[in-house]
């Protein structure tokens, strides 16, 4: 790998990459970093001088073996971050934690999550409130939200010392990246809400929104435990079908900032009645309501809400189907094969490396995979066939919060280095 000088090496974008290297990777040595970046020793030394002095990374001790002080290394170390070698450990370089916050917002079907992010990107404390959420207009909405995250604020001052350096929203359904618009929501009743707009001008510019599965790519590209390197597609199951996309590193949003909107892709045309008003879209096959609504067909469900099922109903119908329900179990494959006609394609129009599937809906997944795999084998052509990497990421841990953290931490990073540009020019 080439390395520049530091006077050809330009500042903020290599600050931001030795930044944002730290937060995926945890603790570093000098060299690691710089191997990892391309830059130079004397430029990483240069550099990470003056986060220091900012503030913003801190040294510490840590193995001489590892090079990444999480015990992962396959050096001379042991497994658990202690050398086994003599000699002095490497001073490590780690970011410090106070030295920013930010705010994540999840809005779903009645409730609103909140939660505090330090500055490596991890969540110190969240809070759950459950609001009728389909209750709330444009402008009740953004007084709930107001009134919610500055007493969440007032009650983490020990911490967030400072007003949050960005806020950052995940929410279900279609939204507009580029205004800050929700332009449709199952958890609202309510379109096209200049929801950004309207938070901006509480609590700043810092302000930024994005659906669930976008926030879900982020999350997943900075995790290098679920992802290293390639592009990849996130598709989340649950009430709707979402996806993010991940295309050279970054969230592929589109020019319009509606971009991968998988759900909404047709499977069959005049087929059953999708919840953004059109039919056929393979959410009217897959989404929760959509299977519940098509159950109601099969057994009898007394006083069911179609339109918003409950996790516990949705749970019910998985436990009948495995119970041995014939015509439950046959929905769930049923949703499988349309999943995998979808999958085929975003197979041939992109051709990721690998493939996540995840959310809430993914509850079913053993008895979907099977026919997913069929219907996958189905509908690929042979030669596009690229068998790019299926991965199912349970539902034990919410990512789309832990990303929206993510999200605004970025841009966090821009935001910052600019202003600094700015001074000095």
């Amino acid at each position: 790998m080439m390395r520049r000088t530091e006077s050809e090496t330009p500042r903020q974008p290599s600050q931001t990459a030795i930044l944002r290297y730290l937060r995926m990777h945890g603790p570093a040595a000098r060299i690691d970093i710089g191997t990892a970046t391309g830059l130079s020793p004397a430029t990483v030394t240069s550099l990470t001088a003056d986060l220091m002095a900012q503030g913003l990374v801190q040294e510490s001790e840590g193995g001489n073996n590892n090079g990444n002080g999480n015990g992962n290394g396959n050096g001379n170390g042991n497994g658990n971050g202690t050398a086994t070698t003599r000699g002095r450990p490497k001073v490590l370089l780690d970011l410090v934690p106070n030295a920013a916050c930010v705010i994540g917002v999840k809005i779903t079907i009645n409730q609103i999550e909140i939660a505090l992010g330090n500055f490596k990107g991890e969540i110190e404390r969240s809070i759950e409130h459950s609001i009728n959420t389909r209750d709330l207009g444009a402008n009740e909405l953004t007084r709930t939200l107001i009134a919610l995250i500055d007493r969440f604020l007032e009650r983490n001052r020990d911490f967030c010392i400072h007003p949050p350096a960005g806020i950052s929203i995940a929410i279900q359904g279609v939204t507009d990246s580029n205004s800050g618009e929700i332009i449709w929501s199952p958890a609202l009743r309510h379109r096209h809400i200049p929801l950004v707009k309207s938070l901006s001008e509480r609590y700043g510019s810092a302000v930024q929104m994005s659906n669930d599965a976008n926030c879900i790519a982020t999350a997943i590209s900075q995790n290098t435990n679920l992802h290293n390197d390639g592009d990849f597609a996130v598709i989340m199951l649950g009430y709707g079908i979402g996806m993010g996309l991940v295309l050279n590193g970054k969230v592929y949003n589109g020019d319009f900032g509606t971009a991968a909107e998988f759900g909404h892709t047709k499977y069959q045309p005049d087929g059953p009645l999708c919840n953004c008003g059109r039919r056929g879209c393979l959410e009217a096959y897959i989404g929760d309501y959509a299977v519940l609504r098509d159950a109601c067909g099969v057994i009898d469900l007394p006083d069911t809400n179609n339109l918003h099922p409950s996790e516990e109903q949705m749970m019910d119908l998985v436990a009948r189907a495995r119970r041995g329900d014939t015509g439950l179990a046959e929905l769930f494959r049923h949703a499988g094969k349309v999943l995998g006609y979808g999958i085929a394609n975003l197979i041939a129009l992109l051709g990721p490396k690998q493939i996540f599937i995840t959310g809430s809906g993914a509850r079913a997944f053993d008895m979907m995979e099977p026919e997913l795999r069929r219907g996958l084998d189905e509908a690929q052509v042979p030669e596009l066939s690229r068998n790019p990497k299926i991965t199912y990421l349970p539902w034990d841990k919410d990512l789309a919060l832990q990303g929206a953290i993510g999200q605004s931490l970025l841009r966090h990073d821009e935001n910052m280095f600019q202003a600094t540009a700015t001074v000095r020019d």
